[in-house]
């Protein structure tokens, strides 16, 4: 064993106690694991690269599920709103289901109540007047004098909509739509112009949004008065929305349904992540990396072992038992998996980060997805070694010789 700068000897007697020997053991196994992985540079690079590979397409992975379940949901977490009025055929958020235009002011009559903010949604394209193409792009019609966005910049400008034919374009919006107009654009054949930028982001389904005002919805998109996307309850200061949203439940028709921001949320979270062949796919995508990760492990770990079967051999002849040296191996898995998670979280990060950039989807991983993921690393690793152990398992010290 000397030529790991270790020297073994044979297990203590009874001389020392129980959890001085065990302490010892477990000591004595870490620091031979890592020299078993270190002895060989090449190989340890190796090894970690194979392990790296795998998690990071486990990162990529959970990155593009967040991409997915964050941008479905930035709109709705963007209204100011208490409790929000909906067809009750509207599942997802984002699906364009409308419901009649009287149903917000039935809303508004409920006690509790301060205001009552319509908002309509249609899809329109935009033209990219340098190239002339065509990209679909959301339209979002508001009332500028009524309090309808959290977002600052749609707050400080809203009042440029009050003249028919401005907007506010989302200045997350992919490239593709061109450079960012300070002026004079085309939507639907018709011609706009630009007067302020709001962030927003792209979603699964178009490359960006842009703001009017109600007047400027209907003059674009040809759709009536009659109808009304969503109808956006501020409640009264101190107001409970527990029978708020009873009451609603109660006297509105059973064409719509009443929902808090946060119930609304929690459903749209649920549909994202098990209602859509996307999100399936990409939890499906998590398990194969996982998969390609206990293969990759199990193959580096079993050739340490068979590389290594003498010194196993020794062990056990020294009077070491089986438990020990698959201590060893296992806690060579252990340094396996934190030595390929470190580089995989910055790799995965910043590919994330360079994707969220160049496609305006809120791709990234966070404290929780990187905890699970040390989980799943650790984890696989494990499972692979002890895969590999069944050769450690049978092993008679003859095989030295």
């Amino acid at each position: 064993m000397h030529r790991f700068g270790l020297r073994f000897v044979a297990p203590a007697s009874s001389r020392r106690s129980g959890g001085t020997l065990l302490t010892s053991g477990i000591r004595r196994a870490a620091v031979f694991s890592s020299r078993l992985l270190i002895h060989e540079r090449g190989r340890l690079l190796a090894s970690v690269g194979g392990v790296t590979f795998a998690l990071l397409l486990i990162f990529l992975q959970l990155g593009f599920r967040n991409a997915l379940l964050n941008s479905a949901l930035e709109l709705l977490r963007q209204v100011d709103a208490d409790i929000l009025v909906i067809n009750k055929e509207k599942d997802p958020f984002l699906k364009r289901t409308p419901m009649h235009h009287e149903r917000l002011y039935q809303a508004l009559a409920a006690d509790g109540v301060e205001t009552a903010a319509p908002i309509w949604l249609a899809l329109r394209e935009w033209k990219n007047i340098k190239e002339g193409t065509l990209h679909p792009i959301r339209i979002i019609g508001f009332d500028p004098d009524m309090p309808t966005f959290l977002i600052d910049a749609v707050r400080e400008n809203s009042h440029k909509l009050k003249r028919i034919g401005t907007a506010l374009l989302d200045n997350r919006s992919r490239s593709s739509y061109g450079e960012l107009p300070a002026g004079k654009a085309q939507v639907n054949l018709r011609e706009i112009e630009i007067v302020g930028t709001f962030p927003l982001g792209t979603d699964f389904e178009v490359d960006g949004s842009l703001l009017v005002s109600e007047e400027t919805f209907f003059e674009l998109t040809g759709k009536s008065p009659k109808w009304t996307e969503i109808a956006l309850l501020k409640l009264f200061p101190g107001t409970d929305p527990g029978p708020v949203l009873d009451h609603l439940a109660r006297v509105l028709p059973g064409d719509v349904r009443a929902f808090s921001k946060a119930q609304l949320i929690e459903r749209d979270l649920a549909y994202w992540r098990a209602g859509t062949p996307i999100s399936v796919i990409l939890l499906v995508g998590v398990a194969l990396g996982f998969a390609v990760g206990v293969v990759i492990c199990y193959q580096i770990l079993y050739t340490e072992v068979l590389d290594h079967l003498a010194e196993f051999a020794t062990l056990k002849a020294m009077g070491y038992s089986d438990r020990y040296i698959e201590f060893v191996v296992i806690s060579e898995s252990v340094l396996l998996a934190v030595l390929g998670f470190i580089p995989s979280m910055l790799l995965g990060s910043g590919l994330l980060a360079l994707l969220s950039w160049s496609s305006g989807l809120p791709a990234g991983v966070t404290i929780n997805d990187a905890a699970r993921v040390g989980a799943l690393s650790l984890g696989m690793c494990t499972l692979a070694s002890l895969m590999a152990l069944r050769k450690v398992r049978s092993l008679e010290p003859a095989e030295l010789f």
